[in-house]
Formats: C-alpha cells, sequence, structure tokens
C-alpha cells in the first residue's frame, strides 16, 4: 500500500495549539491523527508538564472510530470539534479505550455530546480495571492534584467488546473494515491493549509504544514486569505493522516502527540507569541526560520518585 502523503494542520485555542495529521491511503480508510500539547501542572511545589497526548481518528466513507479520549472535559471538546470538521457528514460510531489510565478516558462524555451515536468499547478487562482510577486516594490526590477541574465520567457508559475483541465500520459499496483489539498484556499498566486495524496496516499503540516522551514506569516495579513489557512489543511487530500511533508523542514525529523498538530500548537503558541510582534525583538527572529529546517532566519525576518511595 502507498501513502498519498501527509497534511499538517494546526487547531488554534485560547490556551493552546493542537496539531492533526492526515494520513490517506488507497483502499478506504483514512487516518488523521490529533496532538494535544503538553500541560503545566504544579507538583509537589514544582512547575512540570504533562505528557503530549495523540488521538487517532481511522475513518471510512461512511463511518469512524475515535481511539482514545482525554483527561478533562475541555480537551474531549476541542477533540469533538475537530472530529466534526474532519469527518463532516460521517458518523462517529465508536470510541476505542486502549487500557484503563483515566487520561485515555475520562473525557469521553465530551465527545458523547457532540456525537451521542459513538458507542465507548473496549476489552472485558481493560473495563474491570477503569474503576479504579476513581478511587481513592488515585482519583483524589493523583487526578484531581494535577487537574482540579475534573470531574468522573459514568462508566456504565462504556461496553465491553466480544470475545473475539473485533468490531468493524462501514465502507464504501458496504465493505466492512475491521478493528482488532489485541490484549497484549503489560505496557505501561496491566491487561493493556493496542487497536490493530489490517487493512492499512496500522497499530494505535496506546500506551504500550511511546514516543519521544519519558515513559510511566511506576506500574512496572519489577524486573519481570518490565520484562512483560518487552515482550508486549514483540507481540506486536509480528503483527507486521507499517503506520505505528504512540498516545504520548511529539506532534513533530512521524508513525513508522521504529517506535516500536525505541520503546524497548528506553526501558532497557532504564535498568541501566537505575541500577546506577542512589536517589530519585540521581535518575532523574540521568534519564535527562540520556534522553534530552524527550518531553513530560512530570511523568518522568513521578517514575523516578515512584522507585524510591518518594511520590507523596
Amino acid at each position: 500500500m502507498r501513502f498519498f502523503g501527509s497534511a499538517v494542520l494546526a487547531f488554534f485555542t485560547a490556551s493552546s495549539l493542537s496539531y492533526a495529521h492526515r494520513i490517506s491511503k488507497t483502499d478506504g480508510l483514512k487516518i488523521d491523527v490529533f496532538h494535544l500539547p503538553e500541560k503545566a501542572i504544579q507538583y509537589q511545589n514544582a512547575s512540570l508538564r504533562y505528557s503530549p497526548s495523540a488521538f487517532t481518528l481511522i475513518h471510512s466513507s461512511h463511518e469512524a472510530v475515535l481511539v482514545d479520549a482525554p483527561t478533562v472535559a475541555e480537551d474531549g471538546t476541542h477533540l469533538a470539534d475537530w472530529i466534526a470538521t474532519t469527518i463532516p457528514g460521517k458518523k462517529l460510531r465508536y470510541i476505542y479505550i486502549t487500557h484503563a489510565h483515566a487520561d485515555h478516558f475520562n473525557a469521553f462524555p465530551a465527545i458523547q455530546k457532540r456525537f451521542p451515536e459513538a458507542r465507548v468499547v473496549t476489552t472485558k478487562k481493560v473495563l474491570r480495571h477503569m474503576p479504579a482510577q476513581y478511587d481513592y486516594p488515585l482519583w483524589d490526590i493523583f487526578w484531581v492534584g494535577l487537574f482540579p477541574t475534573l470531574q468522573k465520567a459514568d462508566l456504565s457508559q462504556v461496553h465491553s467488546l466480544p470475545s473475539s475483541a473485533n468490531f468493524s465500520i462501514n465502507g464504501w459499496k458496504s465493505k466492512k473494515h475491521e478493528f482488532r483489539a489485541i490484549e497484549v498484556g503489560e505496557g505501561d499498566t496491566a491487561d493493556s491493549t493496542v487497536l490493530h486495524v489490517p487493512d492499512v496496516d496500522l497499530i494505535v499503540g496506546g500506551d504500550v509504544v511511546y514516543g519521544h516522551c519519558y515513559q510511566y514506569l511506576a506500574e512496572n516495579p519489577t524486573l519481570q514486569k518490565r520484562r512483560q513489557w518487552l515482550e508486549s512489543l514483540e507481540k506486536i511487530k509480528k503483527l507486521k505493522p507499517k503506520i505505528v500511533v504512540p498516545s504520548h508523542m511529539q506532534a513533530n514525529e512521524g508513525y513508522g516502527v521504529e517506535h516500536l523498538e525505541e520503546t524497548q530500548e528506553y526501558i532497557r537503558e532504564w535498568e541501566k540507569l537505575l541500577a546506577r541510582s542512589k536517589s530519585w534525583e540521581e535518575l532523574e538527572n540521568l534519564a535527562k541526560k540520556q534522553w534530552p529529546d524527550r518531553i513530560g517532566t512530570y511523568i518522568l519525576r513521578y517514575t523516578a520518585q515512584t522507585f524510591f518511595n518518594a511520590t507523596i
């Protein structure tokens, strides 16, 4: 399959500048990626930056699938406005959630407000984990501590996929385009998935695949967990994708398969830095020197602190 090219569009709001990249293919599906920039946050009296996020829209001549939703309602509304301008006259049929972190699902009601027909779906395992994001202290201290205006979504509106974990949308002349939720296991959280779209050789990587942002390893405290994440990336490689979209990436990056190996290399290098560090401050500084081009300083600090029990 051949790329027709990539167009870059900029969208202005009162508080941020977002970018969208369009990638067209020859067989009836288009891929658009919407980039929300870093957010300034306060954490332990420090001014840090929350990682940028990418949201992938895959659409046929008639219907569309959005992968993941932002954290805060304002960003969900911004994303919904962009969707409306990107697929005029088309139906947003599904919002697929890759994993159970609130920054990947919490603002789906703001999108459904604009597209009430959109059905929010995920795997049974992801759905089982989602309510924990709203428990104390994770919700009250972690999420609301970062984003004070947050409101909880109604998780009864999220539906589990059938055991096959496949769904489809309609295309030109009633052609069915299949979407496959692949349960890879460990990513930056348990029971993570990626979305595979065979017709365009696409993997939307959720938080199993990272771009040039500091990787969240706070839920991977053991060597075994980190090895399982490496194995998850090997599972993705076996699908032989040609396009890979990480959920946390910089807007100026491409969408190539190199993200898979780079995510693995980060985990391997983290092991080396961890072995050399005697404090979270030392670990953070070593990571900044190792990856000077990466962004998302809050995730780096929180992760480094986790390994030295210093997050509170």
